[in-house]
């Protein structure tokens, strides 16, 4: 046992440090709870139940402005989109719900659900619950953005505005690096924090489910953004001249490529993805 116990450690610590190129960031509840201590406005945190899924989110902004739907990545959480929910002048504009996804947070946490349709099915739960008759605005980052897109496909009616950040959505762009093998081994999987197992059951599964949703992307229809970072280590580029080539329908897409930003445009850039909410004046030209 102890001869085991080096490569063992190795291949945990490799682990961890492959872990740490996903934009993870992990809050607890009193982490929340001090953010928003002296804040005017703060999120009700809920539950919403889809079969056998109790599907967490937080809600803010005017109940009677279009809803705004916001789908994190893997892994992540609702509060990967704090700085959006935050901003004083998109609760006026707009009703916005960030969602845990089903296997991370406290949606089922731990439990993998690789299935894009499977997310879409109580997307849908809370689109019901939370629009108000009119189109949404959707917006998925990372592995969520194929959810978004799926979404769109789908209710081609029922969405005005997609975003598309950090897209992971090109099939033939989805790599396994070594460590992913690894990670699917039984003693690592019980070192490692429950989402990184749920984030690497949804990496082997997203080529297939990703190629399931290749013949669709001409079912968009509604008026779409795209934006990718420059510097992005964890998405292919090769992302967004997918959507460059798929989006054939969509109403005048556009494509932004950003300079000195890597893959957590949503974190870093919410200035820009609020000024494109709000159709401020942008500076940037599009790809």
């Amino acid at each position: 046992m102890l001869t085991l116990r080096k490569p063992i450690l190795a291949i945990v610590y490799t682990m961890a440090f492959a872990s740490c190129h996903f934009p993870v960031r992990v809050l607890s509840d009193e982490q929340i709870a001090k953010h928003y201590a002296n804040r005017p406005t703060k999120p009700k945190l809920k539950y919403i139940n889809y079969k056998n899924f109790h599907v967490y989110h937080a809600v803010v902004g005017d109940s009677t402005k279009p809803l705004l739907l916001i789908i994190h990545g893997a892994p992540g959480a609702w509060y990967s989109s704090m700085k959006l929910l935050d901003d004083s002048d998109m609760q006026k504009n707009f009703r916005m719900v960030s969602v845990d996804r089903v296997g991370f947070g406290k949606s089922n946490y731990g439990v993998s659900e690789p299935s894009i349709q499977a997310h879409v099915h109580y997307i849908e739960k809370i689109v019901k619950e939370y629009n108000k008759d009119g189109k949404i605005f959707l917006m998925g980052s990372s592995y969520g953005a194929p959810i978004a897109a799926s979404f769109a496909m789908q209710h081609p009616n029922l969405v005005q505005e997609l975003y598309l950040i950090s897209p992971v959505i090109d099939p033939s762009k989805e790599k396994l690096f070594w460590f992913s093998y690894v990670g699917k081994l039984g003693f690592v999987t019980m070192t490692i924090p429950e989402y990184l197992n749920v984030a690497g059951d949804e990496k082997f599964a997203h080529r297939r489910q990703l190629r399931r949703l290749k013949p669709h992307w001409g079912e968009i229809t509604c008026k779409t953004y795209v934006f990718m970072g420059e510097k992005d280590n964890l998405a292919s580029l090769g992302n967004l001249d997918f959507a460059r080539k798929r989006l054939i329908n969509a109403k005048d897409p556009e494509f932004y490529l950003l300079p000195n930003t890597s893959h957590t445009i949503i974190y870093q850039r919410p200035d820009l993805l609020i000024s494109f909410l709000l159709k401020r004046n942008s500076p940037l030209a599009a790809h």
